[in-house]
């Protein structure tokens, strides 16, 4: 025969309690306390939250509002009126302002991006004045494209627009596809023919690879591909040199070693 198998006897205190539990009145007091305990964390918790929310606004104010750290006004070296106008009005800034809240590097590329301005460096000085020291672009050649005039620099950017060749009678005209990206070549050819400058209307860039010089009544000099500035010396140095001013031929062809090729200018019948 199997034996029984026999179980512990429960103590007093284990009894007490489980009878205790099933009364109802007491499983909902235990969940009210739970509750009660739980919404009593979490209203302390926002309680500190907002606490320290309230303590780091106040101290990021603190830092705003310090006078070492505030910017009272901006300054722009080295740059016309005009062009004041337009850092201002792409800036926008509005002083006082705390130097934390500024951009530095956002504000020197956004200056940088203007056609007029080649360089730009920002800083604030110990006065709190937001300095910017600007180096323009300086127009040395006036390039036409299509009906187009625009000013250009040394290295070819463009730097803005003009009505007419007539504002600006003091700089080189300079006409043809990537002709303003070789302004420096096109000067040292003006320069060579600077005894006789005002004979010149323009300079054309012939197929991306050589220049044509057009003088007054539409005539014109043909340089070569190669060492234009050679064989345009050695022109104005040889006694052909009068048939700049000459209005008996409308075409000097300096393309060929050791010849020059003229046309005549054709006479219309009446």
């Amino acid at each position: 025969m199997s034996q029984i198998k026999s179980y512990p006897t429960p103590s007093k205190i284990r009894y007490r309690l489980e009878r205790i539990w099933l009364r109802q009145w007491f499983r909902k007091l235990v969940l009210f306390t739970l509750i009660t305990l739980i919404l009593l964390l979490f209203s302390l918790f926002v309680v500190i939250s907002s606490y320290d929310l309230t303590k780091l606004k106040t101290f990021k104010q603190n830092i705003f509002e310090r006078p070492e750290l505030s910017i009272s006004k901006l300054k722009i070296n080295n740059a016309n009126s005009d062009l004041v106008n337009q850092i201002n009005a792409i800036l926008q800034l509005s002083f006082p302002i705390n130097s934390i809240q500024l951009d530095i590097k956002n504000l020197q590329k956004i200056i940088n991006n203007i056609d007029l301005v080649e360089t730009a460096n920002i800083r604030i000085n110990d006065t709190g004045v937001l300095v910017i020291d600007v180096v323009e672009r300086k127009p040395v050649a006036i390039f036409r494209e299509a009906d187009q005039l625009t000013l250009i620099d040394i290295k070819g950017f463009k730097i803005n627009n003009i009505f007419s060749r007539s504002d600006r009678k003091d700089l080189p005209l300079i006409v043809g596809i990537d002709g303003n990206l070789n302004v420096q070549e096109a000067l040292k050819i003006y320069q060579i023919l600077s005894d006789n400058i005002k004979e010149i209307r323009g300079l054309i860039r012939i197929g991306k690879r050589r220049w044509d010089v057009i003088l007054k009544s539409n005539k014109r000099i043909k340089l070569p591909e190669k060492n234009p500035k050679k064989s345009l010396k050695k022109f104005l140095n040889s006694d052909l040199n009068y048939l700049i001013s000459s209005n008996k031929f409308s075409v000097i062809d300096l393309r060929f070693i050791n010849r020059i090729v003229l046309r005549k200018v054709t006479e219309q019948k009446q």
